[in-house]
């Protein structure tokens, strides 16, 4: 019979092989191949940076400087570290843009989100908002589209009523709620001082670039690239909380 830390590895082991096998069969992503760049996550009780954002040819290494096994698991399955022991790491390069929310499998609680880009987007220029223009009042956006765009979201926001808060609070009713009012939720001091009641317009001002729409805000989303996608994800934030 094998040792409680003897089939604790061989767990592991077969996992990871596991692991291996599934993502060397997807043709846009694979584990420990040459990278243009190489973006670590650190492991401990959280993912760290939460969202993180790239470019095709570049690598994720999620690196567990925790004191207990961890793993990082696509939401869909779409990839699986298998179990990273303490001190352990795993490489993954990503080769189409894609968004991919992710959590701990062996942790749920958990979770992050990989954002990869096209080469050149606007998500990588650090230009002020003042230089984005957005119009929101001549067009309605798409709820469909806004689903697809609500990915870059979900990872941290639920929109389901009664839903629980994850790392930002739920969505569900945010339209004509006043900033940082839902009681259940530790919000930032900037978040509960700014007063703003969100509707159309402050929301998308707002998902321009939060932290320079509410300075002090904890939100570590960076923002949203297009009108259309702001648009759009309002159109389906407001669908889904009539």
């Amino acid at each position: 019979m094998l040792s409680d830390n003897k089939t604790s590895r061989f767990v592991s082991l077969v996992l990871g092989m596991m692991a291996f096998v599934f993502v060397a069969g997807l043709p846009y992503m694979a584990w420990g191949q040459e990278c243009t760049t190489v973006h670590n996550v650190e492991i401990t009780h959280v993912f760290g940076p939460g969202d993180i954002y790239i470019q095709p040819g570049e690598c994720v290494r999620f690196v567990n400087v925790h004191v207990i096994e961890h793993s990082a698991v696509g939401l869909e399955r779409e990839f699986n570290s298998g179990i990273l022991m303490p001190g352990s790491t795993a490489t993954l390069r990503f080769d189409e843009p894609m968004i991919i929310p992710y959590t701990c499998g062996v942790h749920p609680p958990m979770v992050g989100v990989i954002i990869v880009e096209a080469s050149g987007s606007a998500a990588f220029s650090e230009a002020p908002v003042a230089s984005k223009t957005l119009s929101v009042v001549s067009t309605k956006g798409d709820p469909v589209a806004g689903k697809k765009v609500f990915n870059k979201c979900k990872v941290c926001h639920l929109l389901e009523e009664g839903g629980i808060n994850r790392i930002g609070p739920n969505l569900f009713g945010i339209i004509g709620r006043v900033s940082g009012t839902l009681t259940d939720f530790k919000y930032s001091k900037a978040m509960r001082k700014a007063g703003i009641t969100w509707d159309e317009n402050t929301l998308a001002q707002y998902l321009i670039k939060p932290k320079n729409f509410i300075l002090g805000t904890k939100m570590a989303f960076r923002g949203l690239d297009t009108s259309e996608e702001i648009q759009d994800v309002i159109a389906y934030i407001t669908q889904q909380t009539k």
